[in-house]
């Protein structure tokens, strides 16, 4: 509720002393209702991804592991998704597995190798689900699992994927790992019939790096107009 604030200033200035003046209320009824939420709540797919898992058995692990923490995270209105809040630090007391991993430049046997699996799958479909893109990294090298320019590079402490949503309604992330592919499926409520496309375009490849551009591209229902993000800049060692 709300009253005309200079209306009832002005009341008030030619008020006699002693007098009674009424200041009328105005109701402001929510854009968004409790009964509209709870019916709308997490009906749409937003957006959705899958890659296909491979690697050693402490590999695979490592990949399950990281899904079910990111599994169920459900972001209000102006959330930000911390893929290493979630997925926390990666070590042997906390469950996870030594695995490929690069530093460096280098392959080498770390705690966790392999999850940034997992913070990609999950990047690609906040794409696709017009999720905002607060925080992202790309690899030294072209993912096997996934394309140049689609990517997330992860490591605690140091680099993070985070993703805010602006969509006026919660959203909510499953991140499932079964018969050796890692979805994620991004649920919330659909406002309108805009379409998302997401596409890469190689600015630059010298035999020695490689450069890719990340364009989110959003149409109205009948494509007759778009507008087209730059979401991420990537630079690759071939």
């Amino acid at each position: 509720m709300d009253f005309d604030k200079e209306n009832a200033r002005s009341a008030l200035d030619r008020a006699k002393e002693g007098s009674v003046i009424e200041i009328p209320l105005r109701l402001a009824e929510p854009e968004i209702s409790t009964k509209d939420l709870k019916k709308r709540l997490f009906a749409d797919k937003l957006g959705t991804y899958t890659t296909k898992v491979n690697g050693t058995p402490g590999r695979l692990a490592n990949v399950s592991l990281a899904a079910q923490k990111c599994n169920g995270a459900v972001l209000l209105e102006g959330e930000i998704f911390s893929f290493n809040d979630a997925v926390g630090e990666q070590s042997e007391k906390t469950g996870f597995y030594k695995a490929n991993a690069i530093l460096d430049g280098k392959i080498v046997q770390a705690y966790g190798g392999g999850i940034c699996q997992v913070s990609s799958t999950v990047f690609a479909a906040a794409l696709y689900a017009n999720m905002e893109i607060a925080e992202r990294w790309e690899h030294d090298y072209v993912s096997g699992y996934i394309d140049a320019g689609m990517d997330a590079a992860v490591a605690y402490g140091a680099l993070d994927l985070k993703l805010g949503n602006a969509s006026g309604y919660p959203v909510r992330m499953d991140v499932f790992y079964e018969n050796g592919y890692l979805t994620a499926d991004i649920w919330g409520t659909k406002t309108d019939d805009s379409v998302v496309e997401v596409e890469t375009e190689t600015v630059a490849d010298s035999g020695e790096n490689l450069e890719v551009q990340t364009y989110r591209k959003i149409y109205n229902a009948d494509k007759s107009q778009v507008f087209v993000q730059k979401i991420a800049y990537s630079a690759y060692a071939h």
